[in-house]
């Protein structure tokens, strides 16, 4: 009989473990509701956000913007030059294309023609 009240008490004693443990599990996941907090957070303090955010964007906005800076080196003018020349003659040839694109392709579209015309017609 002593054994089985000593079964009952350890019983009981795990029983009320287990419930303490699924309290402090409960309130750690409480603790650990971060939006809940958030959310909470901001409906009580809801005017020091918006004006933090406003200070923080007036901040920001008057940050000077980053300039890129292209060093380029005094002896690669000649490399500059050509790149310059190069780039001229780009345009004059895109002027020149756009000028002679309806010839090119009629005289195209000929050659094109003549040729499937000639092997429709077979060898002879």
């Amino acid at each position: 009989m002593a054994e089985s009240d000593v079964k009952v008490e350890l019983a009981a004693e795990l029983e009320r473990a287990r419930s303490r443990l699924a309290r402090n599990f409960g309130a750690l996941r409480e603790d650990l509701d971060v939006s809940t907090h958030l959310k909470h957070s901001l409906q009580e303090h809801k005017a020091a956000y918006i004006g933090g955010a406003t200070l923080l964007g007036l901040l920001l906005s008057k940050l000077p913007a980053r300039k890129k800076k292209i060093y380029v080196e005094r002896k690669s003018k000649d490399a500059v030059k050509e790149v310059e020349k190069a780039g001229i003659w780009i345009v004059l040839l895109q002027l020149l294309f756009k000028a002679f694109q309806p010839m090119l392709t009629s005289l195209v579209s000929q050659q094109v023609t003549s040729y499937l015309r000639a092997r429709a017609r077979g060898p002879e």
